[in-house]
């Protein structure tokens, strides 16, 4: 009896937890293990960025790649960090002031509008939060619109095996997108492909999926 009753509380902690009973890689306590997978210094040099550069990490979280960027671009740079939840930007923001990052402007987006700067940014990174822009053509414009000439867009995402097949719909649903449907919005925004390659990054044990990338630029 007492052995049925843990399963029946197993079973309901599995159900009420979904994909977060996934490990959590996005808050900060979870970076140093991140790093172990994430290949975040491969995703840095395809944005081709020099000291002084400015960049915009669309869909920080807590600032992960914020933070890596902030050391990339120097005191003299600048990243623009957007998110459309307040809650991640003041988790941002004191993680950012703890570490003495002064080099970093935080910003509200709107769920089709990152509201970044025209004609200013060299590169723009979008690591994990493709698959929830419902308006990828209006998001995509305006991301154009922020970078200069030859600027890049990198975009880096995950889809399991199982649902390579499915239809965006529903992958996107399950917080995922396959590197066919983003190939497919980019072409139609202009941008030039440089770089495609699926998998990039295999985090199987870690959130049960592999990421792909790709590299485009204006």
């Amino acid at each position: 009896m007492i052995r049925f009753f843990i399963l029946v509380l197993l079973f309901f902690a599995h159900e009420s937890t979904g994909q977060d009973s996934w490990k959590n890689v996005y808050s900060e306590s979870a970076w140093a293990d991140r790093d172990k997978w994430q290949k975040a210094e491969e995703l840095i040099k395809y944005l081709n960025l020099k000291p002084s550069g400015q960049v915009a990490d669309v869909g920080c979280h807590e600032g992960y790649m914020t933070v890596k960027l902030s050391a990339v671009v120097g005191a003299s740079g600048k990243i623009y960090a957007v998110d459309v939840e307040q809650a991640k930007l003041d988790n941002l923001t004191a993680i950012l002031t703890k570490r003495n990052i002064t080099n970093v402007k935080a910003i509200k987006g709107d769920y089709d509008d990152p509201k970044l700067p025209v004609n200013q940014l060299d590169a723009v990174i979008i690591l994990d939060t493709y698959h929830e822009i419902d308006d990828h053509d209006k998001i995509l414009q305006h991301i154009k619109n922020s970078l200069k000439s030859g600027g890049r867009l990198v975009l880096c995402e995950a889809i399991a095996d199982s649902r390579r097949s499915s239809s965006r719909e529903d992958q996107e649903r399950k917080h995922e997108l396959g590197l066919n449907f983003a190939l497919e919005d980019l072409k139609k925004a202009g941008f030039t492909i440089v770089k495609q390659q699926d998998s990039f990054v295999d985090r199987t044990k870690e959130k049960g999926d592999k990421m792909w990338i790709i590299v485009a630029s204006k």
